[in-house]
Order: structure tokens, then sequence, then C-alpha cells
């Protein structure tokens, strides 16, 4: 080795001792997160053992609620075209497990026939094996079907519902001039509005009727299932004052299956024919026998009633009996004559078309669809021309004195009085008459 002289050897050591310190004054470019352990490369006998089990452990995992075999839901919302095939197919799902679901028969026959817009939910296991399904009928009841070892079950979820009163008032006025414009500004639904017009449409024509000032009140079932409300039910009780006249109607369960309207003295709301057998826009033509004929432009007795309406709007028999003519001829058009017992007799003509069985002798009930508005005949625009006779004299359908249904029996009228009173003073007081009080004797109701 070649020797150095000793002042080349000092100047080194300087040297090397100078860029140590500066090395050492440098910031670390290591990351402060990192930290740098030593790692023992050699495996020691004790680390190689398989640790004996923790009894505390066990213990703890033992006692949580979990679920080594999850499932899970596919929820869809059935669309227009949709089946329980193609969705089982979505679901990857065979025929076998359809076919094995569908053989249940009757009691999934709900299944055959899934409307757009419902939920289905089929429950899979993590094979995606099927588990469950459950088709939601509507908001308070669901038809679900389970799969236990190689069979299934078919299960109906029913929700337990809670009803509570709702009541609502309403005015006829200038800025609402009709039934369905005054119950939309009360916030009554259109369900609601069209249940309180069955209720008075014997009494009251709202398309002719309804005056400004005329006024209503009613009391309704609102029904509620988990906290939020899923439909109506029944009007319980209601009034209606108009052009002066006060109707009353309680709704009364006679206990074996049969709910009608009655006035609080028992007489039945519902009359044996009804005033309007179309739902119309507006009269048309009165009943006048000095008309002048808009076609013949000359004076003919008009012995009915006109009403305007949209062609194909349904048309119904006003009251039950038996279809006398259902035929065509050049003045009338297609028109149905229909008998109700010996003395009633009622006419509908310029009709589009029959409903589907609508033939003589066939018998048929009050509000069943018995043909469609339509313009046959001699007529200048879709309209139904109805006539009302009373032992063979035509009478102003308008004006007439309409039979009225059976009243509550006398040894009835105390249950009924018994059961309604609460409703009608609760009515009473929505409505500010104050004076109201009904005397339930039990010598009052029907004859």
């Amino acid at each position: 080795m070649e020797t150095y002289p000793k002042s080349h050897l000092k100047a080194a050591a300087v040297i090397g001792i100078a860029f140590a310190i500066i090395f050492a004054a440098l910031p670390s470019r290591e990351s402060p997160r990192m930290t740098r352990v030593p790692v023992s490369l050699s495996i020691t006998e004790s680390e190689t053992r398989t640790p004996e089990p923790d009894a505390e452990a066990e213990v703890a995992v033992d006692d949580l609620d979990i679920d080594l075999e999850p499932t899970h839901l596919v929820s869809y919302k059935i669309r227009v075209g949709d089946n329980l095939s193609s969705l089982f197919a979505r679901a990857g799902l065979t025929a076998q497990e359809l076919h094995g679901i569908m053989s249940l028969g009757p009691e999934v026959a709900q299944l055959r026939r899934i409307m757009p817009g419902k939920s289905l939910e089929i429950e899979l296991n993590p094979q995606g094996e099927f588990v469950s399904l459950r088709y939601e009928e509507d908001q308070m009841n669901a038809l679900v079907v389970k799969k236990s070892g190689d069979e299934y079950v078919v299960v109906q979820d029913v929700s337990k519902p809670e009803v509570l009163i709702s009541y609502a008032t309403a005015t006829i006025s200038d800025a609402a001039p009709s039934l369905y414009q005054a119950g939309k500004a009360a916030g009554l639904s259109d369900n609601v509005i069209m249940k309180l017009s069955y209720i008075f449409q014997w009494d009251i024509s709202f398309a002719l009727d309804l005056r400004q000032g005329d006024s209503f009140a009613l009391m309704y079932e609102d029904i509620y299932v988990e906290g939020d409300k899923v439909k109506e039910g029944d009007i319980v009780a209601a009034q209606f004052t108009n052009m002066g006249k006060t109707y009353t109607a309680v709704l009364y369960d006679d206990g074996n299956g049969h709910k009608n309207y009655f006035a609080p003295d028992g007489s039945s709301m519902r009359k044996a024919f009804l005033r309007d057998p179309v739902h119309f826009k507006y009269v048309s033509s009165k009943f006048d026998l000095h008309r002048l004929h808009p076609i013949h432009n000359r004076v003919m007795p008009h012995r009915g009633i006109d009403y305007a309406a949209k062609k194909g709007t349904p048309v119904l028999a006003s009251g039950d009996g038996k279809v006398t003519i259902a035929r065509n001829n050049s003045a009338s058009g297609n028109y149905i004559v229909i008998q109700h017992g010996e003395q009633y007799t009622t006419k509908y003509l310029h009709l589009s078309a029959f409903a589907k069985g609508i033939r003589p002798g066939r018998s048929v009930k009050q509000g069943q669809v018995i043909g469609y508005v339509g313009a046959t005949g001699w007529a200048t625009a879709p309209h139904l021309h109805y006539e009302f006779l009373v032992n063979g004299v035509h009478r102003n359908p308008r004006t007439v004195e309409l039979p009225q249904a059976d009243p509550i029996a006398k040894p009835e009228f105390p249950k009924f009085a018994a059961a309604t009173a609460p409703l009608l003073t609760k009515l009473s007081s929505i409505v500010g008459d104050t004076s109201y009080a009904y005397a339930t004797q039990a010598g009052e109701g029907g004859k």
C-alpha cells in the first residue's frame, strides 16, 4: 500500500469531519409517518405453534347477532308488460322455482296478474337461491311466499289499520261554484267528494240544483297504517243544505254486513230511482211540452230531458227493473225501455251502443251500465234523452216525486237511534247547530 504524507492525511480527516457536520445538518427526507423497526428473519418455535383459543373472545362473538349466511332483497317496481316469469328471470331464478310457487294454486292466484305500479320483493341467499317473495297487493295487504326446505308456504300479511274520524265544511260560492271545486277547497280528495255526491244524488242534482250559499259538512274515516295515511274509508255522517232545504244522512251498519245511509228519522236516503242516470256536462233541452224541435223546426212536445255528454259516457239504469225493449229506429236511434214494477217506466234514447248482455227480458239493477251516450237517430250532438213515465204518463224527471227505498223497520229503530245519535250530535256541532237534539224514541222510524 502506498504511503501518503501525514499532512495529506490530516487534510483528508478535516475534510471528512466537515462533510459529516454538513450532512447531519440537512433535513431528513424520510416521511414522519414511516417508522423503521428491526425485523428478525429467524423463526422461533413458539411462533410456529398454533395459539390456544381465547374463551372470552368466543363468548363475545357468539353473543353478537351476526348472520353468517346473510340474505339480500331485490326490489322491483312492476312495469307494464312485467309478469312473475320475467321478474324471476331478472333475479336469476329458475323456471323450476317459479313452477314450484305457482303450483300452490288459488293461494297465489294474485301473482298471475301482478299490477303495474305495485312492488315485488324477492329475497335471495348468498348463492342466489330463492328464500321468499313479497307482493304488495295494496297498502294494507301483502302476499308472502316463503321457502321451507323443498316446500313453499303462503302467508297473508295484513297491516292493522287505525281509523280516525276527520271532518270538513264548505260553501258553494263564486270562487267554488261546483261540488267538486268546493270540496277541493275544503281539502277533500276526489274519492270523498264522489262518495258525498252518491249519498245525496237522489235528492240533489249537483249539475243543476246548486246555488251560491249552499253548504255541506261531513265526517269521514281516515285510515292509517304505522302512522301513514293510506286511504279514506266511509263517510259516517253528512249534511247538505241546498236552496234552503237541509238533508242529513248517517251511515248505519245493521250488523249483518249491510251498510246504508238513512235520515235521522230512519227513512232511507236511497230512492227507488236515480235523479240523473248519466254524468253530464249540462242539460241541453228541458222537459217541455211546447218545445220547438231543432231539426224539424216545429213545435213538438219534448217529453224528457236531454243530458249533453261526451260520446261513450256510460248510461245507468235509474232503478231496478226489466228491459222490455232494446232496439233501433230512425227517430230514437239505439234506445232502451225498462219496466220498474207495474207503475214506472224509463226510456233511454240516442245511444251509441248497448252494454254487453242488455236485451229484452234481462233484469237490471239500479246504477248498472246499460248503454253509452251517442247521437243516433234524430240527434244533432251526443246526448242522452231520458224519459220517466208513471202509469203510462210522461212526467218531468227533474221534479217527479220519487218513491223511497225501505226505511229502518220499527223493531230495529231503537238500535239504529242509539248507534247513530253520537254521530249526529257531533255533526251538529260541526255545522254549528247547537239547537240540535234528536229524540231517540222507539216509536219513530219505519212503517
